[in-house]
């Protein structure tokens, strides 16, 4: 009969995994899993074998606590890459038919609204405000109560910074660039206002994106991965 890890013990692997540095507990769900399969092949030939000594083999095979923060930065960069691709698939179906109507729409509405003013400085900080305005009410109540992945456990969990990450990434680049282009801004040209009704356009999709369809296929995939932290 082929020797398997026990509960207790994966219970200790996941106490592992955290002592090396890797304190998602969707990463070491992974880790966990690699770190079983490694010591059950080496119970397959030496059946006696105790569990802390094929762990302490397994950690040297894995490269101890350096191997550990190699592999999590790996997870993590393939965890990211992956919602990025969601995001950017989700932005490209705004620039084909019909979604492109809605893109176009907004690309419209700020340049008109361009066009209509004489100083197109109070268009530009009316923006930033609503966007700052839309940025407080996101992080302090609206990712805490419909966002935020709540589990019964206390876990943490990657997929909460993937979720706050893109918007938060936003409003630190929207806040540099206004503020550093603040002194330029007066009258666009034609071709400018072209420029940032465009760029502006595709921000707002970005931001719809970050905040409200990224967070729902995170919950998708949490659910699905981690049926046991789902609270009903």
């Amino acid at each position: 009969m082929i020797k398997k890890v026990s509960p207790k013990e994966l219970e200790e692997l996941h106490e592992f995994c955290f002592f090396r540095s890797v304190v998602h507990y969707d990463m070491q769900v992974e880790l966990v899993d690699h770190l079983a399969t490694a010591i059950e092949e080496r119970w397959n030939t030496n059946p006696k074998l105790p569990f802390q000594k094929a762990l302490e083999q397994v950690d040297q095979q894995f490269g101890g606590h350096a191997g550990f923060v190699i592999i999590r930065e790996e997870k993590e960069k393939a965890m990211r890459k992956k919602y990025r691709r969601l995001l950017w698939n989700f932005v490209a179906a705004y620039y084909k038919f019909p979604k492109i109507l809605i893109t176009f729409s907004l690309f419209l509405g700020i340049f008109t609204a361009l066009q209509f003013f004489g100083n197109d400085l109070w268009i530009v900080s009316s923006m930033v405000i609503m966007f700052f305005a839309f940025s407080l009410f996101y992080f302090l109540y609206y990712f805490p109560r419909y966002v935020k992945i709540k589990v019964e456990a206390k876990q943490s969990f990657l997929l909460n910074q993937i979720t706050l990450k893109g918007i938060t990434s936003k409003t630190m680049l929207l806040s540099g660039g206004f503020v550093s282009s603040l002194s330029h801004i007066s009258q666009f040209s034609m071709f400018q206002s072209v420029l940032f009704s465009t760029l502006a356009s595709l921000f707002i999709v970005l931001v719809y994106a970050d905040c409200f369809f990224i967070p729902k296929k995170i919950h998708e995939h949490f659910s699905a991965q981690f049926p046991q932290f789902v609270k009903s």
